[in-house]
Parts: C-alpha cells; sequence; structure tokens
C-alpha cells in the first residue's frame, strides 16, 4: 500500500514506516538509496539493522517506551544521532517521528535526512568563529598595549589613540554582529525542518489511509483524514503567511494609514471576525471599560496585531477555552488587553518573548514559528504603540498593548 503512494515514492526524504516490534514494513526509494540497500531489502527486518552497534539495545528500549506512548516529535532532540549504511559506514542523520494505525495496528512513520555535510559546515562554522574571537582578543590585547606605549611617548597622540578604540569597538560589533546571524540562521533551520515536517507527515500518512478506505469502499471513514489534510495545509499556510508579514516589515512594505474610526465598534467588528473563526466551545470576554470614543489610527494593523495575540492566547489556551479582551482609555492613550488562563510563559523565556524564532521551553509540543510576537512589536512600531505582558507559568497570560488615540 505504502509503495504506491505518489508522495511516498517520490519524496525527497527518506521515509521509513515500522510495526510495534520494529519490523520494517514500508521504505521508500530515497531511504534505501541512503542506507545503500537494494529495493525491497530492507523489508521486515528490524529498524535496528540501521544503527551503530553500541546503540541497538539501547534503541530497543526506547522504541518500545515510544511505542507505549507515541507522538509527533524529533527524535534525540539536541544530540548527534547516527546511522548506518549497508556496507558498514556510519553518517549523521536528523530523525522526526509520527504515527498512524492500519487496521487498528500501530505504524510509526520515521522521516529521515542525511546531514552529514550540514554537520560538517556547522562545526567549521563554530570553528571559525572560535578562531576569529580568539583573534579579535589577540587583536585588542595588542592594541592596548600600543595604546598604553604611545600615551606614554607622545602626548600628541591622543587622537590615533581615540581612534583606534573605535575601530576595536567596530570589529567587535562586526564580530557580535555575525554570531548573531549565524544564531539565527540555525534557529530558523530548526524551526522550519520540524514544523514543515510535521504537517506533511499527516497529509502522507492520511493520504495512504484515504486510498485504502477508498479501495475498501468505505468513503465515510475518509472525512476524518480529509481534515487532517485540511489542518495540515492551514498550518503551512499560516508558516508562509509568518514568515511574508515578517518580510515584508522588514523590508519597509508596510505603511501606517490611519483613519477616524470609533473605538468600541472597530474592536466589536474585528472579534466578531476573529469568533467566527474560532471552534464552538472557545469564548471571548469583551469587556469595553468607560464611553466608546473616536480615535485616529490603522485599523488594519490593529486587526493584524489582535488577531496574531488572540490566536496565541487561543493556541496556549490548553484546558481553559476563554479569552478575555477588555479596551481602556486613559488620557490620549488606548489600551487593550488579550487575556487567557493557559499554560503561561516560563520565567526562563520571558526575557527573549520578541526575538525572532524563539519559542518558550513549554510549546515545543504545539506548532509555531516563533515569529508572532516579533511580528506584533513591529508592528506596533508603525503606530507608535509599544506592548508589556504579565505571565504566571501554569495560570496564564495577559498581553497589553498601549497606543496613542492620535496617530501623528
Amino acid at each position: 500500500m505504502f509503495s504506491e503512494n505518489i508522495l511516498f515514492k517520490e519524496a525527497n526524504i527518506g521515509i521509513i514506516i515500522a510495526d510495534p516490534s520494529g519490523g520494517i514494513v514500508g521504505i521508500n526509494p530515497f531511504a534505501e538509496s541512503m542506507f545503500g540497500y537494494d529495493a525491497g531489502e530492507l523489508i521486515n527486518k528490524k529498524i535496528e539493522v540501521l544503527l551503530p552497534a553500541k546503540l541497538k539495545t539501547k534503541h530497543i528500549q526506547l522504541r518500545n517506551n515510544y511505542m507505549s506512548q507515541p507522538t509527533n516529535r524529533p527524535m534525540g532532540e539536541g544530540r548527534d544521532l547516527k546511522a548506518v549504511k549497508k556496507n558498514g559506514a556510519e553518517f549523521y542523520v536528523e530523525v522526526s517521528l509520527s504515527f498512524f494505525k492500519d487496521d487498528n495496528e500501530l505504524r510509526v512513520v520515521s522521516f529521515i535526512n542525511d546531514i552529514t555535510e550540514s554537520k560538517k559546515n556547522r562545526d567549521a562554522l563554530k570553528a571559525y568563529s572560535v578562531e576569529l574571537e580568539r583573534k579579535v582578543d589577540d587583536r585588542t590585547r595588542d592594541l592596548s598595549d600600543a595604546l598604553i606605549e604611545l600615551n606614554h611617548v607622545n602626548k600628541d597622540l591622543e587622537q590615533q589613540i581615540i581612534k583606534r578604540k573605535e575601530i576595536e569597538a567596530q570589529v567587535r560589533a562586526a564580530f557580535e554582529k555575525e554570531k548573531e546571524l549565524n544564531d539565527l540562521k540555525s534557529r530558523f533551520v530548526s524551526m522550519a525542518s520540524h514544523e514543515f515536517r510535521t504537517p506533511l507527515g499527516g497529509i502522507l500518512s492520511s493520504t495512504s489511509l484515504i486510498k485504502k478506505y477508498i479501495d475498501k469502499g468505505m468513503i465515510e471513514k475518509c472525512d476524518k483524514h480529509i481534515n487532517t489534510i485540511k489542518s495540515s495545509v492551514n498550518n503551512l499556510t499560516s508558516i508562509l503567511n509568518d514568515f511574508l508579514s515578517l518580510d515584508k516589515l522588514e523590508q519597509g512594505l508596510v505603511g501606517a494609514e490611519a483613519h477616524h474610526f470609533s473605538a468600541k465598534v472597530e474592536l466589536e467588528k474585528i472579534i466578531g471576525e476573529i469568533e467566527n473563526t474560532l471552534a464552538d466551545e472557545i469564548t471571548i470576554d469583551f469587556q469595553f471599560q468607560g464611553e466608546d470614543k473616536k480615535v485616529y489610527q490603522d485599523p488594519k494593523i490593529l486587526k493584524n496585531i489582535l488577531l496574531n495575540l488572540i490566536s496565541n492566547a487561543v493556541k496556549y489556551s490548553d484546558h481553559s477555552k476563554k479569552i478575555v479582551i477588555s479596551s481602556v482609555f486613559n488620557d490620549n492613550l488606548w489600551s487593550i488587553s488579550v487575556q487567557d488562563f493557559g499554560i503561561g510563559i516560563p520565567q526562563v523565556d520571558q526575557e527573549k518573548l520578541f526575538s525572532r524564532f524563539h519559542r518558550a521551553s513549554n510549546v515545543t509540543h504545539i506548532q509555531g514559528t516563533g515569529l508572532g510576537l516579533s511580528i506584533v512589536k513591529k508592528y506596533l512600531d508603525f503606530i507608535s504603540g509599544k506592548i508589556e505582558f504579565s505571565s504566571v507559568e501554569n495560570e496564564g497570560t495577559t498581553f497589553t498593548i498601549t497606543l496613542p488615540t492620535e496617530l501623528e
């Protein structure tokens, strides 16, 4: 069944499907080529045949643990994983796990990438960064020694000393910028690899089951898997929209277009549109304090900000499905708060919350790009606004945006 699926056959990523005992029941051509096996040669063999000898016993225990509580997740996060080709050569891999049921029989799907070259490049880049930092430190010491000597020799050289210090600061600033860009690149690659692979895994599993049910004339069972495909496509669309929004903001393609409008009426309109997209069990409690007021602001940017904040509130609400939105005026300032009663933000993550691609340590099991709050902050810059938040882990989070009632 798996070998007939076009996505399974043509995917440019290794895909291996195993039964609860670790036996290989499906493998795509890309994976067979990656490991150096002929077509069908690995069928019915144990998955441990693809692991280094010293890891096989440990992997059996890990495999049994996973089978008892299967989830969609990366494998060996934070560690270097190795696999073994047919000829015995070891190589580095990145593995993500997914699962589905076939005639009530659990099937585990492994998505495998050969990252030998990318790891080699990362190691080289790390070594380069260490060497660059050493050279900067050496250069700094040399400059410091030279400056002391020049200061003793002739006071007339004071301006040259100042210039050298400026150069030193520029070199350090350039180095820090390079390290920041390398860090952003690594976080982007890690995030994109995981966030795109998860919905693609759902689509692959669902298409295989839909074909099976159609072949057996069990059309009514297809609806659930069609919805899974729709949900996965919507997740991919959301991720791409985040990338496009951030790109437009950073290129300066977005500008504020202020209009006069009623604050209460506009908020009710935005909330109403958002409510139409939410599940029935989610409720929004809108609290508008005081009299309505005319404001001169950009309603489109305001809507984008609230869409992002409310989407986060719903996504991270866990068991609680109530969202509270409140509005209050203070002189010429307008404050809007979005409060949820969900999982909250760990204290250790709060300082980096608005950094690009940063995600809190307690949401790795929930899909997201880590771009939403960074986009919100950039939108607020366009309308002279600011954002604050308070959060207690396992109790909830409140985000408050404050903007002028009259945009200059």
